[in-house]
């Protein structure tokens, strides 16, 4: 099927809300033989377990949620440990479809995930996993507190996946960051263009694998997260439902 083909039909099916089901029911199963997501355990990426003292863990599947109501804004669904908050928020004209994913028909999908909570005082890495439908995100635009990843690689690619929707390209893909210590607040930030559908989004953060790698973060740049999260804050009061 010709891309163009395939986005009308996305478009059209993740517009209608109702009966559709989130990604893990009407999808695959990302942590399943054969797919992208990994646990802290079973990664080249970790060496901890979710849960453990000092690591943090956020997960999204379908981002239609109550605990911020009027807002763009969503709760870990999936599931979360360590995190004294967790959130993923979006702009608008960014929604949540029928299907739980948040799609876009025109406008440049913004996105930012922020948790917070206590790590251990040692090099961490912060690994963040996500699934896309369509349209790819723009790799470029991944960032923790304005830093770009230190790794990155498209774990799983299929760019023909009979999904309940029809035919669509399917991409889990992977970024951590080496960190030289803890920060009060993790914002991360990515983006893409219209008629992107965000299937699932996984955060762990616990020690790293590789502390020669880790490198120090200016002060700076945590001041910019900090700001980051004030804009946020003032854009959710202001934000209508999606």
């Amino acid at each position: 099927m010709k891309t163009a083909q395939k986005l009308t039909l996305i478009a059209g099916l993740l517009a209608v809300s109702g009966s559709a089901s989130a990604d893990l029911t009407n999808g695959p199963d990302p942590y399943a033989a054969g797919y992208g997501f990994d646990t802290p355990s079973e990664a080249s990426w970790g060496n901890w377990n979710r849960g453990d003292a000092g690591t943090l863990y956020a997960e999204w599947d379908s981002f239609v949620d109550n605990s911020y109501p009027g807002i763009r804004t969503a709760a870990a669904d999936v599931g979360s440990a360590g995190s004294a908050d967790a959130n993923i928020g979006w702009n608008a004209g960014t929604f949540a479809a029928g299907s739980g994913n948040l799609y876009s028909f025109s406008v440049t999908e913004n996105f930012t995930a922020s948790l917070s909570g206590s790590t251990n005082n040692e090099p961490l890495r912060a690994a963040l996993q996500f699934e896309t439908w369509g349209i790819q995100m723009d790799y470029n635009s991944l960032l923790l507190n304005g830093v770009a990843p230190t790794f990155t690689t498209q774990t799983f690619y299929d760019d023909d996946y009979e999904s309940s929707f029809g035919p669509v390209e399917l991409v889990q893909y992977l970024a951590y960051w080496d960190l030289s210590g803890p920060a009060s607040n993790y914002l991360f930030s990515f983006s893409a263009g219209h008629s992107l559908s965000l299937g699932q989004v996984a955060i762990d953060i616990g020690p790293s694998t590789d502390p020669v790698t880790s490198v120090p973060l200016p002060a700076a740049v945590w001041l910019f997260g900090a700001g980051f999260m004030g804009l946020l804050g003032l854009n959710r009061k202001k934000g209508l439902a999606a």
